[in-house]
């Protein structure tokens, strides 16, 4: 009898455990000197072995960068150590369950924001995001996590994962929603100072 596997969990989508920095990478051929930057790419990885069934969606947030600078290129990941993150780190094992499994209303640290999805830099720092909770701070280039991101404690609803900036003016317009209180949805506007 042979045991289902999940695709997400194995080949190309298995969890990366190991957090590393790569400094002076080969460069097949060359990079224009004049180009400098950095490509920041978020998604899962789950920290532990999930709890029953797993989503594509439930893993914890990991970024991977890579920085081109002087003709050299350089690489890192970070897991974005979101406060559950910390949390499972600290017990040493999965905590929640995911999508694919019942809502767990007892579970005593509430959701879990994964902070896996997207990114966005605004405001001049860059903010992991995830659909259901508050953005988290990242600093560039060593993309460790600052933290939550609350807008000075005057964010009162969960960020999309997918806000908009307005290439004009600056602002980044989003919305937050909840599926068991109200208001059920709200939209916001974070001016391009952070307001």
């Amino acid at each position: 009898m042979m045991t289902a596997t999940n695709p997400y969990l194995e080949g190309n989508f298995a969890p990366v455990h190991s957090e590393i920095t790569a400094e002076n990478l080969t460069v097949i051929g060359e990079l224009p000197p004049d180009l400098n930057g950095m490509f920041v790419r978020n998604g899962p990885n789950p920290q532990f072995t999930p709890i029953g069934q797993y989503h594509w969606f439930d893993g914890d947030g990991m970024l991977h960068g890579v920085k081109i600078s002087n003709g050299k290129a350089s690489y890192c990941d970070r897991y974005i150590k979101t406060q559950a993150w910390q949390i499972e780190h600290k017990a040493g094992h999965a905590i929640w369950t995911g999508l694919l499994e019942p809502p767990q209303t007892d579970n005593p640290h509430g959701p879990k924001n994964v902070a896996n999805t997207a990114l966005v830099w605004h405001d001049n720092r860059l903010l992991a995001l995830w659909e259901g909770g508050e953005p988290y701070s990242i600093k560039v280039p060593s993309l460790e996590t600052v933290g939550p991101y609350t807008y000075g404690g005057n964010l009162k609803t969960p960020v999309t994962a997918h806000p908009k900036v307005d290439s004009a003016t600056g602002e980044m317009m989003f919305f937050g929603y909840s599926l068991a209180q109200p208001p059920y949805l709200q939209y916001s506007i974070v001016s391009d100072q952070g307001k």
